[in-house]
């Protein structure tokens, strides 16, 4: 049967009757959209958590300093999130799919990066700033890919950004999953409310 051009025809219609014709439901197709985004979103979060922890301890071990409770706990918070984002995509997929798992699992990483948003803007006012993780990134970036042209107070504003631009990223993807799963519960029909 042709829809278009002058291909046969079912017998017993003129073809005026595509309105009539089942079609998806327009819930399932912005359920698989919401779906698609999400796993997006999550893959965004398998690498940025691997570089959030990278960032805070790589240049203090290549350097040989101390791993002391100014780097440890964004790293810890890292691998936390790391796992959560493990469960939440354990818990999306089309077979798997659990709102309650998957909505208390981003709603977790959202938490997480809040809470690294707070340490890291708390750690600018109170942490001497040769022990800041941004300073001892900037010591290894003058160190090592400087070749001691550059001095850490010239890369320090690099760092101090890039720094930043880590917590907002944090903050936002998982802010961003928290959004996809409601979407997805809803237009699945699943319940995304915890008790």
């Amino acid at each position: 049967m042709s829809s278009r051009g002058g291909g046969p025809r079912t017998t017993g219609t003129d073809g005026s009757d595509h309105a009539f014709r089942q079609t998806v439901d327009t819930k399932y197709k912005k359920a698989a959209v919401a779906r698609k985004n999400l796993k997006k979103t999550l893959t965004m979060l398998f690498a940025y958590y691997p570089v959030a922890c990278g960032f805070a301890l790589g240049p203090a071990v290549a350097m040989g300093k101390d791993l002391d409770v100014h780097n440890v706990p964004f790293a810890v918070l890292a691998l936390f999130g790391l796992v959560f984002t493990i469960a939440a995509t354990s818990a999306a997929g089309p077979k798997s799919f659990d709102a309650k798992k998957l909505t208390s699992s981003t709603k977790f990483l959202a938490l997480i990066g809040v809470a690294n948003l707070a340490a890291a803007t708390a750690a600018r006012f109170l942490v001497f700033e040769d022990r800041r993780i941004a300073w001892v990134f900037s010591e290894f970036l003058s160190d090592k890919v400087g070749k001691k042209t550059l001095q850490p107070g010239q890369m320090y504003p690099f760092a101090v950004s890039l720094e930043l631009l880590l917590e907002i990223v944090g903050v936002i993807i998982p802010m961003g999953a928290v959004a996809l799963v409601h979407a997805l519960a809803t237009y699945s029909g699943a319940s995304s409310k915890t008790n």
